[in-house]
């Protein structure tokens, strides 16, 4: 693996065997790894980290997980945390400034060759700020779709929330704290689909293992004051 930086964020809380899983998946993937811990009962060694991401032949340069145990969980600033940590590792890395920032959740699955497809599509001729795989797989191999400013507001014209690439230089590659638990994504793929386009790719369908597993009583109802916010931000429903 060759090109600019590759830097993987991931949020993740009470899922070691995820966590694992995610980091073997993703480590021969990328560069660099930052997991933020957020109140883990275990509280996640760095050292394994390091060990489940790395493999023979791997190109990963450093991995860090930092601490954060704010509960309820503000998903959208432990986001943050991370692109900040990405951020001044490509200030090192990047002469030219450009990287990769890949934003995943601890149950998410990327299979082999996917930050390459999503990656090459996103930096491609199309000019998106943003990727993922088609979140609904509908996509051929090889297939890719373009979404812009003119596309609606649907759940088929957004980035797969929980595994999808953000070029690391696009100013608009933050996340609004506003949203706590939901919508986060939904608001960014609003503002990636105005800034260039956000591209959809077929043919690496990454499984999403726990899917919404966590968004139960007071998360639930977050997601419920969520939902209202995303509407007053943008004056659009989601989805």
């Amino acid at each position: 693996m060759e090109g600019i930086p590759r830097i993987a964020v991931v949020a993740t809380h009470n899922r070691p065997a995820e966590l694992r899983r995610l980091l073997r998946a993703v480590g021969p993937q990328c560069h660099a790894i930052v997991v933020i811990d957020n109140a883990s009962s275990r509280a996640v060694p760095g050292w394994e980290v390091h060990a489940e991401a790395s493999a023979p032949s791997c190109t990963l340069r450093v991995t860090e997980v930092i601490r954060d145990d704010e509960q309820p969980p503000n998903l959208s600033r432990l986001w943050n945390v991370g692109l900040d940590w990405a951020r001044k590792q490509a200030e090192e890395w990047s002469p030219d400034g450009l990287y990769d920032v890949a934003v995943l959740n601890d149950d998410a699955i990327p299979p082999p060759g996917w930050w390459d497809a999503v990656s090459g599509a996103m930096r491609g001729p199309l000019g998106a700020v943003a990727g993922s795989s088609d979140p609904f797989d509908q996509l051929n191999p090889g297939e890719m779709r373009l979404w812009d400013r003119t596309a609606p507001m649907s759940a088929a014209t957004r980035l797969a929330g929980w595994a999808f690439l953000l070029r690391g230089e696009w100013e608009g590659a933050r996340f609004d704290e506003r949203l706590r638990w939901w919508y986060g994504d939904d608001e960014i793929s609003l503002r990636a689909r105005e800034a260039g386009g956000l591209v959809h790719v077929g043919g690496f369908p990454v499984p999403n293992t726990g899917a919404n597993a966590s968004t139960v009583g007071v998360l639930a109802e977050q997601a419920g004051r969520d939902r209202a916010m995303f509407v007053a931000i943008t004056g659009r429903q989601p989805w």
